[in-house]
C-alpha cells in the first residue's frame, strides 16, 4: 500500500484528521505530510475544511464529514494588514471558514454582522493602524468578537478632531450617536449603534473603558490599569438573544425616517424622507435592514444630492452580492447620484 493509500485509508476510517494526525500516524514530519495532502487535494480525493491554522481533512465524497468538521472551529484570529481591506469579504471568509454561525438565529447572526462589520470599518478608516488584530469565538452560550488596532485610539480621535477638552468629553460625544472624524466618509452612527446591539459593548483606548451593557441597560466609564495604544472593542450578544437590528434602529429613529411601502413581492424605499445625503456603511446598512425578504426593492432617490462611495457600494456591490436574487432599482437619481451608483455596478 503506497502511502497516498495509507492516508485515504485513514481518513476514510476516521472521518476527519489533522496533518497532526496523519504525521504521527506515517511517522514522517508534518512539512512532508502537508506537501502529501496537498497532492491529494490537487487530485479531488480530499478536501481540507478550516483555514490554514486550524486545517481539518475529510474525503472529497463525505459532506456529511466536512460540515461536522466545519462544525467543530469555533474560534479564528486574524492578523490583517490594513492596505485595501475590505471587511464584508474579511467576514465572510470567518463564515466559510468557521462553523461559528452554523445554526444561529437569523435575529443574532444579522446584529453580529453588523457589528463586526462596523468596527472593522472603523479601525481601517479611523485608526491609521498599519496592523488590525481579529477575534471572533462561539461558547454554549455566546458570540464574542474583538477587534484590535494599534492607532490613534477611538476617544484621542475624537477629542482631537472635535476639539474636546478631554477624553470623557470625547466619550460623551461618541453616546450621541452623531460623532465622526471623517464625516465625508461617515455618519458617526457605527459605534452607537453597535452598542446598543451587543448584549456588552467594552471599548478600551489608551487609559479609558467604556462598558455598555444592554441586558440591565446599564453603562460604565473606568480608568484602565495598563495603558491599551489604540483601540480594542469586544463584542459580545448571546445565543438566545431576541433583540433584532431592526427594533434597534427603530428605537433610536423616527418613523419619519423609514419612507418605505410594501407589499408582498416589492418595497419601494424613499431615501429622500430620510435626508439628501447618505455617506456611509452605517447608513446603508441601516437602508438594507430586511430587504432580502422582497423580489424587488425601488429605491427612490428623489431630491438626494449627494451619496458617497461607502453608500453606494455597501448597497450595490457588498449586499448585493450576498442577496443576487433580489433586484435593486435605482430611480429618480441626480447625474452625481447616477455617478456614483453606475461606479458600484448599480446601473
Amino acid at each position: 500500500m503506497s502511502t497516498k493509500e495509507k492516508i485515504l485509508s485513514f481518513i476514510k476510517e476516521r472521518r476527519i484528521v489533522t496533518n497532526t494526525d496523519l504525521s504521527q500516524y506515517l511517522g514522517v514530519s508534518r512539512a512532508y505530510t502537508h506537501k502529501l495532502l496537498q497532492s491529494l487535494i490537487e487530485e479531488g480525493q480530499i478536501k481540507t475544511v478550516g483555514n490554514s491554522r486550524q486545517a481539518h481533512y475529510v474525503l472529497a465524497n463525505d459532506p456529511d464529514s466536512a460540515r461536522a468538521a466545519l462544525s467543530a472551529i469555533r474560534r479564528i484570529t486574524f492578523k490583517l494588514t490594513n492596505v485595501g481591506l475590505d471587511e464584508s469579504l474579511v467576514f465572510e471568509q470567518m463564515e466559510r471558514t468557521t462553523g461559528i454561525f452554523i445554526g444561529v438565529p437569523e435575529n443574532v447572526y444579522k446584529l453580529v454582522r453588523f457589528a463586526f462589520t462596523e468596527m472593522l470599518n472603523n479601525a481601517i478608516d479611523h485608526s491609521g493602524s498599519e496592523q488590525i488584530l481579529i477575534e471572533c469565538r462561539r461558547t454554549d452560550t455566546a458570540i464574542v468578537f474583538t477587534v484590535r488596532d494599534f492607532g490613534i485610539g477611538i476617544f484621542n480621535n475624537v477629542m482631537k478632531s472635535r476639539r474636546l477638552p478631554n477624553t470623557l468629553s470625547a466619550i460623551e460625544d461618541l453616546l450621541k450617536g452623531k460623532t465622526t472624524t471623517m464625516p465625508e466618509r461617515h455618519s458617526g452612527e457605527g459605534v452607537f449603534f453597535t452598542s446598543k446591539s451587543a448584549d456588552t459593548f467594552v471599548a478600551d483606548s489608551f487609559e479609558k473603558r467604556l462598558t455598555i451593557t444592554n441586558l440591565v441597560s446599564d453603562m460604565f466609564i473606568s480608568e484602565r490599569k495598563s495603558i491599551l495604544q489604540g483601540t480594542l472593542i469586544t463584542f459580545t450578544i448571546g445565543l438566545k438573544s431576541s433583540r433584532t437590528l431592526d427594533g434597534v434602529f427603530k428605537a433610536f429613529t423616527s418613523m419619519g425616517d423609514y419612507g418605505a411601502s410594501f407589499s408582498k413581492t416589492r418595497v419601494l424605499i424613499k431615501l429622500y424622507e430620510r435626508g439628501d445625503t447618505f455617506l456611509s456603511r452605517s447608513e446603508a446598512k441601516r437602508v438594507l435592514v430586511n430587504l432580502e425578504h422582497f423580489e424587488e426593492v425601488e429605491l427612490d432617490f428623489k431630491k438626494v444630492a449627494t451619496v458617497g462611495q461607502a453608500f453606494a457600494d455597501e448597497i450595490f456591490r457588498v449586499w448585493k452580492r450576498s442577496h443576487p436574487k433580489v433586484r435593486l432599482i435605482p430611480i429618480n437619481m441626480s447625474d452625481d447620484v447616477a455617478f456614483m451608483v453606475r461606479r458600484a455596478g448599480g446601473i
